[in-house]
């Protein structure tokens, strides 16, 4: 019994040695370097959640695996099943491999955990857009802008959204509120202009 509850200590110890080599590897942009290291951490220590975690984050970032990715974050989540940032990731490897029903129920997951991360609502928009549920994903804007009235890129998203949908006067005024922080943005103004366009044509 007591030699294998050292033998335990042992390979906990070891897979946490595996674990900052990994880390290493993985600061230098050494993708299979990073793998082999996490691999042999969870194969020691099947408990350890950050060994899951990185592990799924550079099978997707590092080497672009999906599958490879979605099982360690699976085994990640099962150890801690309410995280954030594992679910988040997943969102965001779903979209973009055009799973969009999948990456809404990641960014769902997000949400309902901590409703004030501003880019779970962001995303989640994204993927209803890109699936075609426009309304869905102006609510999820503006849920996001309420979070954070600041942020550049959902005011844009929504402008473009608002353009086609022939909402200029909705559309024109996302520009501005960017043009408020932003005076300069070159890409603004050209939608600006393209909005304008449309509007005295319709």
């Amino acid at each position: 019994m007591v030699d294998d509850e050292n033998e335990q200590k042992k390979k906990i110890l070891e897979a946490e040695e595996f674990y900052q080599k990994g880390l290493v590897y993985g600061k230098d942009s050494d993708a299979d370097g990073a793998i082999e290291c996490w691999q042999k951490t969870v194969e020691l220590n099947p408990n350890h959640f950050e060994g899951w975690y990185n592990l799924g984050n550079v099978y997707h970032i590092g080497k672009g695996y999906l599958e490879r990715a979605i099982e360690c974050w699976k085994k990640a989540l099962e150890l801690k099943p309410d995280d954030v940032d594992v679910l988040y990731n997943m969102g965001n490897a779903y979209r973009e491999h055009k799973d969009y029903n999948k990456a809404v129920e990641s960014y769902k997951k997000v949400v309902e955990l901590n409703p004030e991360y501003h880019e779970g609502w962001n995303n989640m928009a994204n993927a209803y857009s890109e699936k075609g549920e426009i309304n869905q994903a102006i609510k999820c804007w503006k849920k996001a802008l309420e979070i954070n009235p600041d942020k550049y890129e959902t005011w844009y998203n929504l402008g473009i959204v608002y353009k086609e949908l022939g909402e200029f006067d909705l559309a024109i005024e996302c520009c501005q509120k960017i043009l408020e922080k932003y005076p300069n943005s070159y890409e603004v103004k050209r939608l600006l202009n393209a909005i304008n366009d449309e509007k005295e044509s319709a």
